[in-house]
């Protein structure tokens, strides 16, 4: 995407969030990085290269209902073969353990995301009894901002986000802690901070991949959260995994 932003000295083009003085004629232009939001153009080079390679075939039999058929093994009922390629490609890189494990596919993992909690918190509601409270959801600082803007728009009468895990005052009853490893914004390799008997781990390791950090051993949670954005720079796919 490329887009022009004016001022009364320069003109600045703003392409795949990358701003450059257009201006300029020299081969060193100054670039500005815009933060406001992150785009993974940076892989297109490299599967430009590969296109016909990599290409996927859908048949036109394909897509047709809008439910999943129960008698077919591949959870990924849209794109058939992608259950397997998902645990194959986490068995080469080994940064996850994706066999006996139920894969569910969303329009990427912030929708799944929700869906997690959802589950997670009728579960919880069934086993325990919280006298009708909502769940809290928390999450140690720094966290993606995501989090708590998706619950707040949730407006679930089943759970809620409470913020920082660090703080999180309630010492007895059900959570749910969201651990991001590697961390966004940060970086950092986390663990679960609370660390009770009543609490659930939903684990958001969309950065878990050897071009962001090393892979030291396979992940083996009971929920985690991976998206194509981050595994190989497909964000318009709009591809989210949950494996449980």
């Amino acid at each position: 995407m490329e887009s022009l932003l004016h001022d009364s000295k320069k003109t600045l083009v703003t392409i795949n969030g990358i701003m450059k003085d257009h201006n300029s004629s020299s081969e060193n232009n100054n670039v500005v990085i815009n933060l406001d939001h992150g785009d993974p153009k940076m892989f297109y080079s490299y599967w430009k290269k590969v296109d016909n390679e990599c290409s996927v075939t859908i048949k036109a039999s394909d897509l047709i209902s809008y439910f999943v058929n129960p008698k077919e093994a591949d959870f990924f009922y849209q794109m058939p073969g992608f259950n397997d390629a998902i645990r194959r490609v986490h068995r080469v890189i080994g940064n996850a353990v994706a066999e006996d494990r139920y894969i569910i596919g969303g329009t990427g993992s912030s929708q799944l995301f929700i869906t997690a909690l959802r589950a997670l918190a009728l579960s919880i509601k069934e086993t325990n009894s919280n006298g009708g409270k909502r769940i809290p959801v928390v999450c140690a600082e720094p966290y993606y901002s995501y989090y708590g803007e998706a619950i707040e728009q949730e407006r679930s009468k089943l759970f809620e986000w409470q913020g920082d895990a660090n703080t999180f005052q309630e010492k007895s009853g059900p959570y749910v802690e969201v651990v991001t490893s590697p961390n966004n914004p940060d970086g950092t390799i986390r663990t679960p901070v609370v660390n009770r008997e009543e609490g659930v781990v939903i684990y958001d390791l969309a950065y878990y991949w050897p071009h962001y950090t090393p892979i030291t051993s396979p992940a083996d949670y009971d929920v985690m959260l991976f998206t194509m954005s981050k595994t190989s720079g497909h964000a318009g796919s709009r591809v989210g995994i949950i494996q449980e």
